[in-house]
């Protein structure tokens, strides 16, 4: 009796302790939706996917915290949507669902009030929803007021945030941009404000980068030095990757590559011209050129678990990228890539999803049908996601021939 008891009680434990989080909802999102509007609630989505670490550590550690499922279950009908299965795959195209997690808060019309990208803690969490729950701190209303022509500067300073938290980066580019512009720059010079610079994507050579190359060690003892040196180093990046595909010849990048330098050395450095000169070598259609230099990379991976994965990279940019469109040589030279990974045991599964679509480029059925089930078997077997979004296209591609 004193077992069945301790059992009991055990379970009831266990049953409370999970129960405290956030309740989600198993249905679609219809009925998801229409729920919210009987019980007069908004709608939360956890956008996610299966292989997403932030989405699996949100699921551990926020998602079952006590005060997050108090204030979620009583605000929100909540759903999760796995957005690389079923109808999250739809959903994620609808509402332009790019990184995750993607954190969605919905009207029960579907529209979206508030928007959060990345793993969240529950304080941040809870801060977003109730912003989602007030209608003048929603990202939707925010948005509006903007457009509408506010531009007092606290408010500007909100909605650049909203906008960093939606990982909508572009338009948080545009409004830093503005924002930048109808003011001294050393309005900006300060923890607080700096990150609108950091936003703005300042042009090399202009007056605000010379300001920022000019006042580094002013700068640096008051901003943050990530955002500082992002400011010189995505600047000089932008101005580096337009030489490399207007300049005529390497010397003439290589001769920018060294005057940038002057004004910073990024610890990317590296990375950053070798990406240089394959850009540059493909504005000039030197394929064959690009394709030593890309296999010059890989062999330092040789051995390692990354290196088919590199070399299925290189000839999927051949398959993705338009400027290879229309020459034979660089496809050729990807088909015999793609074979020669078929070759090792290691190569199989991505030897021959890359066969499967640069045959498919090249308008070959039977051969991208054949290296296509290979590798869907030989995935299978591996346990590896068959029904991912990338490989259903490339088979729909297939069948269209």
């Amino acid at each position: 009796m004193k077992k069945t008891t301790i059992l009991v009680l055990f379970n009831l434990i266990t049953f409370t302790v999970f129960s405290q989080g956030i309740d989600f909802e198993h249905g679609t999102l219809q009925e998801t939706l229409d729920k919210a509007k009987k019980e007069n609630k908004l709608v939360f989505i956890d956008c996610y996917t299966t292989w997403c670490g932030p989405c699996k550590w949100m699921s551990k550690e926020t998602f079952p915290q006590k005060e997050v499922g108090d204030y979620f279950n009583e605000q929100f009908v909540n759903l999760k949507l796995d957005c690389e299965k079923g109808e999250g795959i739809a959903i994620a195209k609808k509402y332009g669902v790019q990184a995750y997690p993607t954190l969605l808060f919905l009207d029960t019309n579907g529209d979206v009030l508030h928007t959060m990208v990345g793993g969240k803690a529950a304080a941040d969490l809870l801060e977003g929803a109730k912003n989602a729950v007030d209608p003048n701190k929603r990202s939707s209303n925010i948005a509006e007021k903007y457009n509408k022509g506010e531009r007092d500067v606290d408010f500007v300073l909100s909605y650049i945030k909203s906008l960093d938290e939606a990982y909508n980066r572009e338009k948080s580019a545009e409004v830093s941009k503005e924002l930048l512009a109808s003011l001294p720059i050393e309005k900006f010079a300060n923890k607080e404000m700096f990150n609108v610079v950091a936003n703005a994507n300042v042009a090399y050579g202009s007056k605000d980068y010379k300001y920022v190359l000019q006042h580094k060690d002013q700068l640096l003892a008051k901003v943050d030095s990530t955002q500082y040196f992002s400011v010189l180093n995505g600047a000089i990046a932008r101005h580096l990757n337009k030489t490399a595909s207007t300049c005529t010849s390497i010397e003439e990048l290589n001769a920018e590559i060294e005057l940038c330098k002057k004004d910073n050395v990024s610890k990317y450095q590296s990375d950053l011209e070798k990406r240089l000169v394959s850009s540059f070598y493909l504005s000039q259609k030197e394929f064959d050129k690009w394709f030593d230099l890309k296999l010059e990379e890989a062999e330092t991976l040789k051995g390692e678990p990354s290196y088919m994965y590199k070399l299925h990279d290189i000839g999927n940019e051949v398959y993705a990228n338009p400027k290879f469109n229309g020459f034979k040589e660089p496809l050729d030279r990807a088909l015999q890539l793609g074979h020669t990974m078929i070759a090792d045991n290691d190569g199989l599964i991505m030897g021959n999803l890359l066969l499967s679509k640069l045959y498919l480029k090249a308008g070959n059925k039977e051969k991208a049908l054949k290296h296509f089930n290979i590798f869907f078997e030989t995935n299978e077997k591996a346990g590896g996601l068959n029904d991912h979004p990338s490989v259903t296209s490339i088979k729909n591609g297939i069948d269209n021939l």
